[in-house]
């Protein structure tokens, strides 16, 4: 390739274009006349680096600048010197020794080639700091007896990338090739590993051989980005090749982005990787096969949606007797599965093992969305039978995705090994379950925090001990520095995409023009009635979803169990009298994002000229197989749930009814009479394996969000304008929630807390949930329609609780029309209560009422006799103040000497995150923003 020929026309307006970029660039166009070398005689009295690179590479004669530094040319095969030696302050050549100083650029043209096939070799460094260019159909390939040695570091990696990145445009997959590695260790395609030379896939060169400590070098902090060139279908180039490169080579810190094929991948060998970052790479992230017998340990794999394959792809040989037989050990990953399929029509999927391979593994964390394929699946009768030998294991770990297995068939349809039951089975220490992850990162009540194998370095001295599964602790981020595209802030959210057809399992409707407020969206699909097979929401900027015909009901009771997967982004609307209603068993996986929440809300919220109010739809239902104290006996429990008759309750307070982030419910909670209304979110004896966090209740006919029994836990509530009770609960809710902001619209709402137990002696489990970090603002004591009044925390009817970090401020005024009724009342009436609080095991502490009615005790008698003085009880218990303070729209300020520095920490339970503060808000961050409904705009 003639890189004059490929600027000579654009290069003038490139390098224009490029000065508001920030970069260096100076473009020499050349001329006709030059040398076919594309070296420049160097003038009389050369320059350090003429001196230095001189006699192995070559100046560009079309690029002179790049990032303020000469561009310095390699292409062909790099040969030892006989001369003498150019090595200075920079890099430059000492026989076999090259060095690639930092002092310049480098531009790859087509093959760079390390040394011979175990002959003339040469050890090629490159400097902490460097850039590597490389142009279209180039790469680099280490022969086997040469070595690399690429050591940068967190503040300067060495970074691989695309002649375009480099000059400033865009940074694609498939500018260029990639790092390949040949080496002399074991490889089962080679019969007689004495006189191997297995042929690799791009360019015929030779590997493999008997000398599994074979060291090809050091790779250390360095980054690999756009590369990965199509030769045909079956040639592609990876982002790092590791073809039978041994254990004497030293690999840790390496990221591949945007390759055109795998991330990386290895054909047998031993080496090992360690803190391996692979993120949007086309095919597979992490590709095995041919015998690899090595480790990896701190492996985060994030694919991209519409644009992955899967994030292990793990083989040994077609010939399952075929010796090494791949056997790695893996620990500490990660893997963010993306949605969709790319564009070669691979679905994306997450783990997968087949062609005999074995492996052990621990620690694995991988997360699914909701139209992610299979996270785990294991094919062949070869990988069953190591399966069965239990030479292919995996413990410690976590499933968590919407289509979490798939099991192994043979050719006449059998399952041969049910995935599922394998994974889940005694002593694997493996869950399905909510992981529980802020990015990357699980959050202090994960299960990725405590549910890791100890002592991993007893079970492989290669690994390091690593209580914890996933590739992070949830403390220390060792992404930070040298890696791209994974922080806040590198890259914005690409655009949803325009759908052309309806997902299976939901029906296309005729679209009237003009109907929507949203004048894009041309495309609706509805879902009514039963599903009892898994369907997944696709988002589209031009699609809206439509509940009708009453309940959707997802599964059966127990029975015909189903997954509704919910893409972020989607948008859901309801007929007046629909919502949705996830059965025992079956899960919701709804999935939004702080960019893409998920919104459902009433037809009247979205059709032009139509005025969205409370009660309009139903709502969210959620039925879990967990305690409720409905039931004497909970291994036989069907409790009726007040709407639909659908079945809740169980003996299981782990269940799992799937996860709901970031999503928004509006204007929903019709009413069917009096005593039978529709929340906003409904948590019937729902389980703690389910996650719930970030989100809304706006708007609702009746309480915000509501829980019978159950376990669930919380974290960022927003309950705005809600017309009864924003947040209730009743018969042995045991749960947790932090960071709860209530708002209430005035003369438009009841209770910020509305909290029950039981009314029969002896029922158990008594409601006994903690909170933290809450922040109510209840409305003017003045009547709704229900003939209720503005408040803000009732504890009653038996409840036990603890309440820490709680500001209530009601409304200011001289009379009911500006002010809030009482903002903390007791009632005695079922007197176990009044038992709860004496002994305790009801509290408040480090609380805040500000209110100008701020106590009240009720019991229904005229006895005082048992009376609690609120008051008194509520000032006794530690931190606890009604004292004035001062918010902006709920929020106090970062220095508030009330409220900031004076809460509570329950970080000693890991649910907890750290806080010392009261309410919701710490004065710095508004968890709210940018992904909720705000009803003040």
């Amino acid at each position: 390739m003639e890189l004059k020929n490929l600027f000579k026309l654009a290069a003038l307006t490139t390098a224009l274009a490029l000065a508001g970029c920030g970069g260096d660039i100076n473009v020499n166009t050349g001329s006709d006349g030059n040398n076919g070398g594309g070296v420049t005689p160097p003038p009389p009295g050369k320059t350090a680096q003429e001196k230095a690179y001189g006699g192995f590479a070559s100046k560009s004669t079309t690029l002179a600048k790049i990032d303020g530094k000469e561009v310095w040319v390699l292409k062909g095969t790099l040969a030892p010197s006989s001369g003498p030696s150019t090595i200075g302050n920079n890099g430059g050549q000492d026989g076999k020794r090259i060095v690639l100083g930092n002092d310049v650029v480098w531009l790859l043209e087509g093959a760079v080639v390390a040394g011979g096939d175990n002959a003339k070799q040469v050890d090629l460094e490159i400097q902490a700091g460097t850039k590597v260019l490389g142009a279209s159909q180039s790469y680099i390939a280490i022969s086997r007896g040469s070595k690399i040695k690429a050591i940068g570091t967190e503040s300067a990696p060495i970074v691989f990338t695309s002649l375009q990145k480099g000059l400033g445009q865009k940074g694609e997959a498939g500018q260029w090739g990639g790092l390949v590695l040949l080496g002399n260790a074991p490889v089962n395609t080679c019969p007689d590993l004495n006189n191997c030379s297995a042929s690799f896939e791009v360019g015929d060169y030779s590997y493999g051989g008997n000398k599994a400590d074979d060291n090809s070098g050091s790779i250390k902090y360095v980054r690999v980005e756009f590369g990965g060139f199509k030769i045909n279908d079956t040639q592609e180039m990876n982002g790092i090749s590791f073809a039978a490169v041994g254990s004497g080579t030293q690999v840790s810190h390496i990221q591949v982005h945007e390759n055109n094929d795998d991330g990386i991948e290895f054909w047998g060998g031993s080496v090992s990787v360690k803190n391996v970052v692979l993120t949007n790479n086309f095919d597979d992230s992490l590709d095995w096969t041919n015998g690899w017998t090595g480790a990896a340990q701190h492996v985060y794999i994030r694919q991209k949606d519409n644009g992955s394959n899967r994030g292990i792809e793990a083989d040994s040989n077609s010939d399952a007797a075929a010796e090494p037989m791949s056997n790695p050990v893996l620990a500490n990953f990660t893997i963010d599965v993306a949605e969709g399929a790319n564009s070669g029509g691979d679905d994306a999927e997450g783990i997968l093992f087949r062609k005999g391979t074995a492996a052990k593994a621990y620690n694995l964390l991988v997360k699914g969305g909701a139209a992610s394929g299979e996270c785990l699946e294991i094919n062949g009768s070869s990988t069953v039978a190591n399966v069965e030998a239990d030479k292919l294991t995996v413990e410690n770990s976590i499933i968590d995705c919407t289509e979490p297995f798939k099991s192994t068939k043979d050719d006449a349809d059998n399952v041969i090994l049910n995935t599922e039951e394998w994974f889940l089975a005694d002593g694997k220490n493996n869950l399905a379950a909510a992981s529980d992850l802020n990015g990357y990162q699980p959050n202090p009540s994960s299960p990725a925090r405590t549910n890791g194998k100890a002592n991993l370095a007893n079970e492989d001295s290669r690994l390091d001990n690593a209580e914890y599964v996933g590739a992070f602790d949830g403390t220390n981020d060792w992404t930070t520095g040298w890696t791209t595209d994974i922080h806040s802030g590198e890259q914005p959210a690409a655009g949803l995409p325009e759908l052309n057809s309806c997902p299976a399992g939901t029906t296309s409707e005729t679209v009237t023009a003009g109907l929507f407020k949203d004048s894009k969206v041309n495309l609706v699909c509805s879902l009514s009635g039963n599903l009892t097979s898994n369907v997944t929401l696709l988002a589209g900027s031009n699609v809206l979803y439509k509940l009708k015909g009453g309940a959707v009901l997802v599964g059966g009771d127990n029975k015909d169990s189903a997954t509704l997967g919910i893409q972020a982004g989607v948008k859901i609307f309801s007929k007046a009298d629909s919502y949705i209603a996830v059965s025992r068993g079956s899960k919701i996986m709804a999935t939004g994002s702080k960019q893409r929440p998920i919104v459902m809300t009433s037809e009247e919220d979205v059709i032009s000229g139509a005025t969205p109010s409370r009660g309009q739809w139903g709502g969210l239902v959620l039925l879990g197989n967990g305690l409720t104290n409905k039931c004497s006996d909970k291994a036989n429990c069907d409790v009726s749930f007040e709407v639909g008759s659908h079945n809740y309750g169980g003996n299981n307070n782990a269940d799992n009814s799937g996860q709901l982030s970031y999503v928004v419910v509006k204007y929903a909670g019709f009413k069917v009479n009096d005593t039978q209304e529709m929340n906003g979110i409904s948590f019937a004896a729902v389980g703690s394996g389910t996650q719930v966090d970030h989100i809304q209740v706006h708007a609702n006919g009746d309480d915000g969000v509501e829980f019978w029994g159950g376990a669930v836990n919380l974290k960022y509530v927003y309950l705005t304008h809600n017309f009864d009770d924003s947040l209730d609960w009743t018969n042995g809710w045991t749960g947790k929630v932090q960071h709860l902001y209530i708002t209430h619209e005035d003369g438009q709402a009841n209770r910020g807390i509305e909290a029950d137990s039981h009314k029969s002696a002896g029922a158990t489990p008594i409601s006994n949930p903690t909170l933290s970090n809450v922040t109510i603002l209840p409305g003017v004591d003045t009547k709704n329609a229900s003939g209720d009044k503005g408040e803000g925390i009732i504890l009653r009817v038996a409840t036990k609780g603890s309440l820490h970090n709680l500001l209530v401020q009601g409304r200011k005024g001289s009379t009911e029309e500006t002010e809030s009724g009482e903002c903390l009342e007791l009632d005695g009436s079922f007197p176990e209560l009044v038992d709860h609080a004496n002994d305790k095991s009801l509290q408040i502490t480090h609380s805040v009422i500000d209110c100008n009615e701020p106590f009240k005790y009720s019991d229904g008698d005229d006895k005082a006799d048992n009376d609690i003085d609120t008051e008194a009880w509520f000032k006794a218990q530690e931190g606890n103040k009604a004292t004035a303070v001062t918010l902006t729209n709920g929020k106090p300020a970062s220095d508030d000497a009330t409220l900031i520095g004076k809460g509570k920490d329950l970080s000693a339970d890991s649910f907890f995150d750290k806080t010392n503060y009261i309410g919701a808000f710490d004065g710095t961050t508004d968890w709210t923003e940018g992904w909720t409904f705000n009803p003040e705009k």
